[in-house]
């Protein structure tokens, strides 16, 4: 039975795209600093605004803030961009990503704070990292002020979810930091 379609309503969406066979979608720094250029140039192609974002070895998360239903050619041009560079540099030539992926759209500002405590610490569980803003590759430590941001960021949805006061950077750090139940 064929899957649904998936509807993509304007607003914030969870998405997690796996690479094939569990392979590594990530060998080195350089295929994430490329992947993360790529995901610039096409979010920006697309206007899709990227709030936060971690890379995995064989998987990456990302929120973003879509206007419309235009998220699964922005992928499609994205994946298919990083895995024809990742094949040739690999001398390989399958498929890289998974045909499906997960997402999720966000209704609420708890659920946003949520999902980005669960991207923090993802890297951590998978012993990567010694806390949830030291893996470089996360927006993590951008979005709490203590690193420069790789990539353009939407941070206007999480500021909004701590209360839009000035100093919601040390709010959600605080948030951040506290270790997962």
């Amino acid at each position: 039975m064929p899957r649904r379609p998936r509807s993509f309503h304007p607003g914030l969406h969870h998405i997690a795209p796996r690479a094939s066979d569990n392979r590594f979608l990530f060998e080195t720094n350089a295929e994430r600093r490329s992947f993360l250029a790529e995901l610039t140039t096409t979010f920006e192609h697309f206007e899709i605004a990227a709030v936060a974002y971690t890379l995995m070895a064989t998987h990456y998360h990302a929120i973003v803030n879509i206007p419309d239903a235009r998220l699964p050619k922005a992928l499609q041009q994205l994946h298919t961009a990083h895995a024809r560079i990742a094949n040739r540099t690999r001398g390989r030539q399958a498929h890289l990503f998974r045909a499906h992926y997960f997402a999720r759209e966000i209704t609420t500002g708890d659920d946003l704070l949520g999902v980005c405590h669960y991207l923090a610490h993802n890297p951590v569980r998978a012993h990567l990292a010694a806390d949830p803003f030291a893996w470089r590759w996360a927006s993590t430590a951008a979005t709490a002020g203590l690193a420069t941001q790789q990539i353009p960021l939407d941070l206007e949805p999480i500021r909004g979810a701590l209360g839009g006061r000035p100093h919601w950077p040390r709010r959600y750090e605080a948030f951040i930091a506290t270790p997962p139940a």
